[in-house]
């Protein structure tokens, strides 16, 4: 016997936590809540394709109340971030395991609010996507079950190659716009000698890779993650985002006109521009992007007189499926989001889900969660 699970958002992290779900989740039915009739459309044409037969366990709905999916056993919201709140309170109402992408931490704080107000006793999760999401498990897992008091996160989601005429960002949008806004915006969190401290988000650029990539700190992972890294040990932590050499050159000259300053007029303004911009779309029947995620971690280790240091971690290189077109972003954002729901439906009822607000990391089985992760990188075409 499989599982139900109700999606919200059919856009691109949306149709492919739904490919997902059919192949590697034991979906038994799923419901697609989108009012986009042009997005059901690409959504069950390109699941069509990609899962065969198995897409026609798939509903799509316009809009959905409480009784359209009470019977699921988890909803997933694929839907930008400003959504979540509400529907943190429709799967609440409706006495369903909740999860979502996350990734802005303003928003996970309302939802933390409306879980404690609500009493909730059914999960409500979020950041469950690739950075938040996948990074944190993996960071836990360094801290938890290899006791490194330093950590270190780099990730990002870039064109394969760098080249890009006309493209100053060498960059390519997929997701929306005001997520990327967001990320480049506000404060960051660290650990610093075992203290939880804050820093701006672009505050500094580092090169990665030997200077092939470079790095910037952005607001888009979770503080809820850094505070419980401190609970575990871990004394040094950072995020950073990578991107191409030049990147962030383009993008701090926003910040000195204005942007990503926390002005709503002025991002709107900006995210449209973004929107508009026929260099940043990215095509999936002509190109490829990558998805790169490094966790790294390192502890003491005494020996005689001298203090030597253990280092380990993860390294994770996906590129786009040429068989699928999955886009790398859209594989292993979903992919975050997935394992979590598929958890959390095998976990119904039993003490392993978590009871009310909680982000994955605290609660997931971190070597569960990364075989799972390894079995879906290897079948990547």
């Amino acid at each position: 016997m499989g599982y139900v699970y109700a999606v919200f958002g059919v856009g691109r992290q949306g149709t492919a936590a739904i490919h997902d779900l059919l192949l590697n989740c034991e979906a038994d039915s799923i419901l697609a809540v989108e009012p986009s009739a042009d997005s059901q459309a690409r959504a069950a044409a390109r699941l069509e394709r990609t899962a065969g037969v198995k897409s026609r366990r798939v509903t799509f709905l316009e809009t959905a109340s409480t009784g359209d999916f009470a019977g699921a056993d988890v909803a997933l919201s694929c839907a930008p971030y400003r959504c979540n709140p509400a529907l943190t309170e429709l799967a609440i109402r409706a006495g369903v395991a909740f999860c979502d992408l996350g990734g802005n931490p303003d928003t996970v704080a309302r939802q933390r609010h409306i879980a404690v107000d609500a009493r909730a006793d059914l999960p409500v999760v979020p950041d469950c996507g690739v950075s938040p999401g996948l990074s944190n498990i993996l960071a836990v897992h360094l801290a938890r079950g290899h006791g490194a008091d330093r950590v270190q996160v780099r990730c990002g989601g870039i064109p394969i190659t760098e080249a890009a005429a006309g493209n100053p960002l060498k960059y390519k949008l997929l997701f929306d716009p005001q997520g990327l806004i967001s990320e480049y915006s506000g404060k960051v969190p660290v650990i610093r000698a075992g203290r939880l401290e804050s820093i701006d988000a672009l505050a500094c650029v580092e090169p990665f890779d030997d200077g092939r990539y470079e790095c910037a700190p952005t607001s888009n992972n979770s503080p809820q993650v850094v505070e419980y890294l401190q609970t575990l040990g871990v004394r040094e932590y950072d995020y950073m985002t990578l991107r191409y050499p030049g990147h962030w050159a383009v993008v701090r000259q926003w910040k000195e006109r204005g942007f990503l300053c926390g002005d709503p007029a002025a991002d709107a303004q900006l995210a449209a521009q973004l929107a508009s911009d026929a260099s940043l779309r990215y095509d999936p029947d002509t190109e490829r992007d990558r998805l790169i995620l490094s966790v790294r971690g390192s502890s003491p280790v005494a020996r005689a007189a001298t203090a030597f240091r253990a280092s380990f971690g993860y390294n994770m290189d996906v590129i786009a499926d040429e068989v699928t077109r999955f886009s790398a972003m859209e594989l292993t954002t979903s992919w975050g989001i997935t394992i979590v729901a598929y958890h959390l439906a095998r976990s119904r009822g039993r003490p392993a889900a978590p009871q009310g607000f909680a982000t994955p990391e605290r609660f997931i089985d971190t070597t569960w969660a990364i075989d799972e992760l390894d079995r879906r990188v290897a079948a990547v075409r």
